[in-house]
């Protein structure tokens, strides 16, 4: 008989979920599983096998109701939810797997509750933290999402509901918790996409007796190797005596952020005889920035990022938390060593012998560490990083792994 399955997530074909789930619709098609993903914001090109239940205009509207205070963050959507709804009745799937569905796109109890009740097998994938503390994307060093203690006064940047005056964040958490809980043992089945997510998940009273296993993301290793086509990358960039230490995000800024931008700049200029390159969208950047950062700009293509990775010497990351980091996933696959701030995913999912972290925050420890990595670390063959990487960051591995978990 053959399998059907049905994925959700806010995007399809962009962001990291989005290619995510992409990649795992092509494998389910390759193996002769039927497969449809439902998404909610952007993209309009629906095929045979994707269907937005979602319009902007309703995104919209939930986004200012949110604001404003009258309803909850994870809530409302009435049309959209229900044209979702309606979709799964038709399409009738063995499996629904639940990505990300933080985009003001459909009301996540009412999904769980109509899940739960038809009695379908559902696989909810841990890609940032929302689903098992109710509220927060990151919750940081919070830990009040353990038993649903009350968020009010929150003060972690633009985490916490507009409304979380109003003690929405407890109902938040009730209504998580409930929902979760009306599942059948042996219905309900959690992945998350690092170990640092999965010991942080098993906390939470909201997810507390249901089954999580580690399933890596996945990148595409044919782009994402140590790349040699990098005379037109190396021609942008000036030359120096110095190393090339690269950093990718989605933006970048000198004032403090998720993303730690401003610890680049001072990086910069703390080790100008290094070139930095940052590759990104970038906003509230100077005109006084070192001469030795180069601001790239976004990548045209996943090529071109590749080919960035593949030249430096190191690629750092200095962000607050990341639940997993593809930018870590991405540049072991190509050849260079990773160094950056501790910040949950990437240290657990990173290899340990290519790649170091320290407390976040603490500059001089990590100009030190990217010193003695550049100087005195033992000389590291790229072709061998990218063949290590390329066996545990590969999205085949990925998608074998949910489809084992589907079939189990």
């Amino acid at each position: 008989m053959l399998m059907k399955v049905l994925q959700i997530n806010v995007l399809v074909d962009s962001g990291s979920t989005g290619k995510i789930v992409r990649d795992i619709d092509n494998v389910l098609v390759h193996n002769g599983i039927d497969s449809l993903i439902c998404y909610g914001r952007k993209a309009t090109d629906n095929t045979s096998r994707t269907y937005k239940f979602c319009t902007e205009a309703e995104a919209t509207i939930q986004k200012v109701l949110n604001r404003l205070g009258l309803t909850l963050m994870y809530g409302g959507n009435y049309f959209s939810t229900r044209r979702l709804i309606q979709k799964i009745k038709k399409e009738k799937p063995d499996i629904v797997h639940i990505h990300c569905l933080n985009g003001y796109c459909v009301n996540i109890y009412s999904l769980l509750n109509f899940l739960a009740a038809a009695g379908i097998k559902t696989v909810v994938t841990h890609h940032a933290e929302f689903f098992y503390t109710a509220n927060c994307g990151y919750a940081f060093e919070c830990m009040k999402f353990l038993n649903g203690g009350e968020c009010s006064g929150c003060k972690l940047p633009r985490q916490s509901p507009e409304n979380s005056r109003r003690g929405f964040p407890h109902k938040s958490w009730r209504k998580m918790y409930e929902s979760f809980h009306r599942f059948k043992p042996g219905s309900l089945q959690f992945t998350a996409v690092s170990p640092w997510v999965k010991e942080r998940s098993s906390l939470s009273a909201i997810v507390l007796g249901y089954p999580c296993t580690v399933v890596m993301n996945g990148v595409d290793t044919s782009i994402f190797c140590h790349r040699h086509d990098t005379q037109e990358v190396k021609s942008r960039i000036p030359k120096s005596n110095g190393k090339i230490i690269f950093h990718a995000t989605a933006s970048f800024s000198e004032q403090p952020s998720l993303k730690g931008g401003n610890y680049i700049i001072e990086l910069a200029k703390l080790m100008p005889e290094h070139t930095f390159v940052v590759a990104s969208n970038y906003s509230d950047v100077g005109s006084d920035l070192p001469s030795n950062l180069v601001l790239w700009g976004r990548t045209k293509d996943q090529n071109e990022l590749a080919q960035l990775y593949s030249i430096a010497d190191l690629t750092i990351i200095t962000s607050r938390k990341e639940t997993f980091s593809m930018i870590v996933a991405e540049s072991l696959c190509c050849g260079t060593p990773v160094i950056g701030f501790k910040a949950g995913g990437p240290e657990t999912i990173a290899i340990r012998h290519y790649s170091q972290f320290v407390e976040y925050g603490n500059i001089s420890e990590l100009k030190k560490t990217i010193t003695h990595y550049l100087t005195t670390s033992k000389q590291l063959i790229k072709e061998q990083i990218s063949s290590e990487a390329s066996e545990l960051y590969s999205k085949k591995i990925m998608t074998d792994n949910y489809i084992k978990l589907y079939k189990n």
